[in-house]
């Protein structure tokens, strides 16, 4: 592989999948070209999207580095919010690749952020960040996905991990109360469910349950708008979420002692920014206790660029090359 040499590198969701053709200059700089997102419901499997893509191009990538929206091991995948299951030489021998690599998409997501520039970050929470310490990339997409990037001798490293899925921390009597229900309608309330996409729908049920009135169906950017309009249901579901997603920023930066910074990436998160910048939700992270100094510095940002999984993607991709 060359300098210049494309890389087929893809963003794999629960909702929509997104490719495009990577490349990196003689600076090291990474470029996507020809980018493309198309809906998973499209596809019945992850192949035909991948044959779809390769149709609209000119070029035969023979390299292809996917992240993917659920936990890779001995190179193969299942995504967590969809029935698709890959594999490296699957892929390869379908696509007639030479290489091909599957990475989870926060490992993605995680690894561009050295490789973009600050134009891509929107400011959440102004602070200080240590140089040499970790950095946490997290947020809630169709899932809600976690990683940890540290800079080594070597580069930088990317520690992959589950922490969407630990329990969903209430904090206010109605938050209890809302756990509560869902606690009782699914046996494990994880931070996924109450603040991911996939969640959406029940985290609406239990709110309508708690306060005693029918569940009528709400798309997200309707509850969005009508709680930004004073809908107090609607707010009620979006300050839940905000706080959930805030408060477990502040004890995933606790648990990796990621004082070089906080990324916060994924779709759901970016289209909630305005309440998770709210002073009540920002209390939701401050507030650690003995431990609340150790967090206040800490530089929270919004991560903007579509691409950047790609870029992520083909940044992992270089480094398992080396």
């Amino acid at each position: 592989m060359t300098i210049g040499t494309p890389i087929l590198v893809g963003d794999i969701g629960g909702t929509n999948v997104r490719f495009g053709l990577a490349s990196a200059d003689e600076n090291s700089l990474w470029s996507v070209d020809h980018f493309a997102k198309y809906p998973g419901d499209d596809f019945p499997k992850l192949e035909d999207a991948i044959a779809r893509y390769l149709g609209t191009i000119e070029s035969t990538p023979k390299y292809m580095s996917l992240a993917v929206a659920g936990p890779v091991r001995d190179r193969a995948v299942t995504l967590t919010n969809r029935a698709w299951s890959v594999s490296e030489n699957g892929l390869k021998a379908r696509h007639n690749m030479d290489h091909v690599l599957l990475l989870n998409d926060f490992e993605a997501m995680a690894r561009s952020v050295p490789e973009l520039p600050e134009t891509d970050f929107q400011t959440v929470h102004s602070g200080q960040a240590m140089k040499e310490a970790p950095i946490l990339v997290a947020g809630a997409g169709t899932g809600f996905g976690v990683a940890y990037l540290l800079r080594t001798k070597l580069g930088w490293k990317v520690l992959g991990s589950e922490g969407g899925h630990v329990a969903y921390a209430p904090r206010t009597q109605n938050e209890m109360a809302v756990h509560e229900i869902l606690t009782r309608e699914y046996g494990f309330v994880s931070l996924e469910l109450v603040s991911s996409g996939a969640g959406l729908k029940k985290v609406h049920q239990a709110v309508c349950e708690r306060r005693g009135v029918t569940y009528v169906m709400l798309s997200p950017d309707v509850i969005r708008e009508q709680a930004i309009e004073g809908c107090q249901l609607c707010m009620e579901i979006c300050q839940l979420r905000s706080h959930a997603i805030m408060g477990a920023l502040g004890d995933l930066a606790l648990a990796g002692g990621t004082r070089g910074g906080i990324v916060l990436a994924g779709g759901v998160t970016e289209r909630m920014i305005d309440f998770l910048k709210a002073p009540d939700a920002m209390a939701a992270y401050l507030n650690r206790g003995s431990r609340t100094d150790y967090v206040r510095n800490i530089p929270i940002k919004m991560m903007t660029n579509p691409t950047a999984p790609l870029i992520g993607a083909a940044a992992l991709y270089k480094d398992s090359q080396i």
